[in-house]
Formats: C-alpha cells, structure tokens, sequence
C-alpha cells in the first residue's frame, strides 16, 4: 500500500496599515501638457488584511487587495478631474482594485523583488510583472512604477478641442508605500 503524504504550507495572516506619507500617482500626457492625478493616500486609514504563503524565495498571496476609490484622486483642476473620472467610468466602476499576487526576490539586485499584480480597472482585469525595491527601516517601504496602456482596459484616450488635444493611451502609475502591521513591524523572512 502506497501511502501519500502532503506537505501543508503555512499560511500567514498580517493586518497591514498604509502610512500617510506614502504617495501614489498616476501620470500621463497629451500633445499639449502632461498631467499628474494624486492619491489621497490619508484615505486609506482602513487596515488591509492579507494572507500569504512562502515558498522558497517566493511570497504567494491569496488575499491583498488594495481597494482605491476614485473620488480620491485629485488632477490639479475640475475639468481634468471630470476627464479623469468620464475616461475611468468612475460612475460605473467607483474604485481602481490593486491585489499583489505574488513577490520573487531577484538574484543579487539588493533589495529588487519582482512583483505579479492585478489591476482592475474600469470592472476589466489586467495582471502584469513590475519591479520593486523593497526597503526596510521601521517600516517596509515599497516604491516602483509600472507602465501600462489605457487600451488594455477597454478605455479611450479622450480627445479636447475638436481632436486638437490627444491624450497619449500611455499611462506610468508611480509608487511609494510605507506599510506597518498591526504589530507596527513587518517580517516576511
């Protein structure tokens, strides 16, 4: 008789809180200007409760959703406001969903993690392979920036002025986060 044995992987649980002073934006341009829409990141005074499992140099998520109403970014102006929220269907799809799927640390880069995240945008699902640099002081700070295609999304570059004024379907989401558990320390070692 052959007897089978399965190795149960240790499943983790953190509450993980977002410091004020972290930032996240997302830039882009047009033929005429740039434009930067900011997070409010004080917004997000909720704690975000993850799970994980590690497998050798690899950190697997099942749970960490970061959920970013739209309403909180902030473009400058009203009128690049309401560009902003009409091009996200901010009336149908109030929040931007981010949900980390998974960490590979890079061979010898320092402290370079290659990150699998999901971002849902306008109720569509993209996954894409961003690197991050991953520092730790007090706090685990994360920063990186992701280029992405706003086609990707079903959404439309919107046009000004009569198609005098194109905004480019190239967006950069740049971040830096300062996360602290609940324990006000974080080690994934």
């Amino acid at each position: 008789m052959l007897t089978s044995f399965s190795i149960q992987k240790e499943e983790n649980n953190k509450t993980i809180y977002i410091s004020p002073q972290s930032k996240l934006e997302i830039i882009g341009n047009s033929n005429v200007n740039n434009f930067k829409c900011v997070f409010n990141v004080k917004n997000l005074n909720n704690p975000l409760k993850i799970q994980y499992q590690k497998e050798d140099e690899v950190i697997r998520f099942k749970k960490s959703t970061l959920i970013l109403d739209n309403s909180f970014f902030n473009c400058g102006g009203k009128g690049i406001n309401r560009d902003f929220h009409e091009l996200l269907k901010t009336d149908e799809h109030p929040q931007i969903l981010l949900s980390l799927k998974e960490i590979k640390k890079k061979t010898s880069v320092g402290n370079k993690v290659e990150a699998l995240v999901e971002i849902q945008i306008a109720g569509v699902s993209q996954t894409y392979m961003v690197d991050v640099e991953a520092n730790r002081k007090n706090d685990l700070q994360i920063e990186g920036r992701l280029k992405l295609n706003i086609t990707d999304f079903n959404l439309e570059a919107p046009k000004k002025m009569m198609g005098l004024i194109v905004v480019s379907e190239e967006i950069e989401i740049l971040f830096n986060l300062f996360l602290e558990d609940s324990h006000k320390s974080i080690n994934w070692d």
